[in-house]
């Protein structure tokens, strides 16, 4: 099978909304599995997290908008030197949460999370213009869950250390 058509294949599969949905939740494990330190867990999250964009059929449908910010993603990994930018760039972010969390740093953690979340909407906004706005509802579902979930710990950590004084 011809490396072009691999990539077509995935990014037909990309196109499912399911594959942006589930991407928040293992961000959620894997900040997990570096809080507890355990890098098997990363390893393997991180392996599931990154092929989970084609784990779903081809959708029947797709919002042009989102069409065209994903179109902008597949140009931007197609040339050598914007591919790695690009890496690079996800990677970074990526080296950042997990050491937040290895480091047990809830509130950095949270903040670089944020940024990396919002970072991508505005991003999507300055290189596909109104298009941008398309993966605003899977970041805010991201943004909700993980400063819910975030929230809820620290008011736990907090109130477990007001009850050992």
């Amino acid at each position: 099978m011809e490396w072009n058509s691999v990539l077509e294949w995935a990014f037909q599969r990309h196109l499912n909304p399911l594959s942006w949905y589930i991407r928040p939740l293992f961000l959620i494990v894997l900040c997990y599995f570096c809080y507890k330190r355990s890098w098997k867990g990363v390893i393997i999250t991180f392996l599931l997290m990154m092929s989970s964009m084609v784990w779903f059929p081809v959708p029947e449908t797709i919002d042009p908008r989102m069409q065209t910010v994903l179109e902008y993603e597949q140009m931007l990994l197609s040339s050598s030197l914007t591919a790695m930018l690009t890496i690079a760039l996800m990677m970074g972010f990526l080296v950042l949460i997990c050491a937040a969390f290895w480091q047990r740093s809830l509130g950095w953690g949270l903040a670089v999370l944020n940024a990396t979340l919002v970072g991508k909407v505005v991003l999507s906004l300055v290189m596909t213009g109104e298009s941008g706005w398309a993966p605003l509802g899977n970041t805010v579902f991201g943004l909700v869950l993980v400063n819910g979930l975030g929230i809820y710990l620290i008011t736990r950590r907090r109130k477990k250390e007001n009850t050992d004084l």
